[in-house]
C-alpha cells in the first residue's frame, strides 16, 4: 500500500476550504448511495430483508468507524432522536413506497426534498434560497422528469404517497443535520440510533411474516449485504454527516440529486442493462444544472474572501 500517497491525498483535501470539503463529502456519499440498486438486485432477500441487515451493518460500521456515544433512551437529547426518526422514516418509506409504486415514483418524489428546504432552510436555518438555487432547483427537476419519461405511473395511490412523505422526512433529516446545535458528535449517534430503530422494528416485521426466507442471507447474499451496509449506507452517510456541516441543506440535497442519475450508471457497466436516451439527456441536465450552480457558489466565496486594502494617500 501507498502510505505516501495516501499521506498526500489526506494533506491535499485537507487544504481545501471547509466548504469544498463539505462538497466533496457530500459528492462522495451521493456516489456511494447511488451504488444501491447495483448491490440490492445482486442480493436474494426482499425489501425488507434487505433494509433489515443493511442497517444491522450499518449501524455496526457507524459504531467502528465514528465511536459515537451510546446513551439510554431517555438520555438521549432531541435533536438526536429528531434526527434518527427522520433518518429511519425516510429509509423505510422509501422501501414500502419501492414495494407498492414503481422505483421511477419512488426515487422521483422522493427527491421534492429540495422543494421543502427552500422553506425549511429559510424559517428554521436562515439559509434564504438565491435566485441561482431557484434556477437550478427548477432545472433540475426538469431534467428528472426527463429521466422518468414513461416510466412514471399514478394509479398506485398509497406508493406514491409514501415517496412523497419519504421526501418530507429527507428534508427534515437534512435540515435537523443543519441545526446550530448539532455537533459532529450527535450526527453519527444520530444516525446510528436511526439504525438501530430500523433494525428492531423490521426485525419484529419479519418474524410475524411466518417464514425466514425472505430475510435468511445465504453466502453469495452476505457479499451484497456487506457492500450495501459498511459501504453504501455506513460510510456514506458518515460522509454526508461530516458534509453536511460545512454546505448548505440545500445544496447538499440539490447534489444528493445525483444519485438517481449515477444509480443506472452501475447498473450499465456491471449488468448491462442500458438506459434510455430520455434518461441520458435528463442526468445530464442535472448534472450541469448542479455542477454550475457549484461553480458560482464557489466563485461567490472565493469574490466574498477578497479583500482590497485601499493605498494609503
Amino acid at each position: 500500500m501507498n502510505f505516501a500517497r495516501i499521506d498526500g491525498t489526506r494533506s491535499a483535501f485537507g487544504a481545501l476550504s471547509p466548504h469544498r470539503q463539505g462538497l466533496l463529502a457530500v459528492l462522495a456519499a451521493a456516489t456511494l448511495w447511488s451504488t444501491g440498486g447495483l448491490f440490492i438486485k445482486w442480493v436474494s432477500l426482499d425489501a425488507l430483508g434487505v433494509t433489515m441487515w443493511r442497517s444491522l451493518l450499518a449501524g455496526i460500521t457507524m459504531w467502528v468507524v465514528a465511536r459515537p456515544a451510546v446513551r439510554l433512551p431517555w438520555r438521549t437529547g432531541r435533536l438526536t432522536w429528531a434526527i434518527a426518526i427522520s433518518y429511519a422514516l425516510t429509509l423505510v418509506m422509501f422501501v414500502a413506497a419501492t414495494k407498492l409504486t414503481t422505483a421511477a415514483n419512488a426515487i422521483f418524489l422522493q427527491y421534492t426534498a429540495p422543494l421543502y428546504l427552500l422553506v425549511t432552510g429559510a424559517l428554521f436555518l436562515g439559509e434564504r434560497a438565491t435566485r441561482t438555487d431557484l434556477v437550478t432547483v427548477a432545472v433540475a427537476f426538469g431534467g428528472m422528469g426527463l429521466f422518468f419519461v414513461g416510466r412514471l405511473e399514478t394509479d398506485a395511490l398509497t406508493g406514491n404517497v409514501l415517496a412523497a412523505l419519504s421526501g418530507v422526512a429527507l428534508a427534515a433529516m437534512f435540515t435537523f443535520l443543519r441545526a446550530p446545535s448539532c455537533t459532529p458528535g450527535t450526527r453519527p449517534e444520530a444516525m446510528m440510533l436511526g439504525n438501530i430503530l430500523l433494525v428492531a422494528g423490521l426485525l419484529v416485521v419479519n418474524l410475524v411474516r411466518g417464514s425466514s426466507a425472505p430475510f435468511t442471507p445465504d453466502l453469495s447474499d452476505l457479499v451484497g449485504l456487506t457492500f450495501l451496509g459498511v459501504v453504501q449506507i455506513g460510510i456514506a452517510y458518515l460522509l454526508f454527516g461530516f458534509g453536511v456541516a460545512h454546505v448548505q441543506a440545500l445544496e447538499a440535497s440539490l447534489i444528493g440529486m445525483l444519485e438517481p442519475v449515477l444509480n443506472p450508471v452501475w447498473v450499465f457497466f456491471f449488468l448491462g442493462e442500458t438506459p434510455g436516451w430520455w434518461a441520458v439527456l435528463g442526468g445530464a441536465i442535472i448534472v450541469a444544472a448542479v455542477s454550475i450552480r457549484t461553480a458560482l457558489s464557489e466563485r461567490g466565496r472565493a469574490d466574498a474572501r477578497t479583500v482590497v486594502i485601499p493605498a494609503d494617500i
